[in-house]
């Protein structure tokens, strides 16, 4: 029988869910054209929040200075993703 602590388990879990698109052509306004996201890793809370966030990537994009990365809240439903796209494409155009 192992003692487990609510409180570090909590602390294990990722606050944020790294995602990844990456840029793959212009439209016909020359605004770039973003692939649907991927998540890439996850970031934690540190024990000092003060200190920032720690991001375990799973993969890294090859392509990765040619895309958006973004840090979805990881208690954000899978679903509400899609929204992602384009709120990436409009982050590209200044939007």
């Amino acid at each position: 029988m192992t003692n487990s602590n609510p409180q570090s388990e909590a602390k294990a879990r990722p606050i944020y869910r790294l995602c990844f698109s990456a840029k793959n052509g212009t439209n016909g306004n020359g605004q770039a054209q973003l692939s649907y996201p991927v998540e890439i890793g996850a970031a934690f809370e540190r024990k000092d929040p003060t200190k920032g966030l720690i991001a375990k990537f799973h993969i890294i994009p090859v392509d990765f200075k040619e895309g958006v990365l973004f840090l979805i809240p990881a208690d954000t439903d899978r679903r509400e993703q899609g929204d992602l796209l384009n709120d990436a494409i409009n982050a590209e155009a200044g939007q």
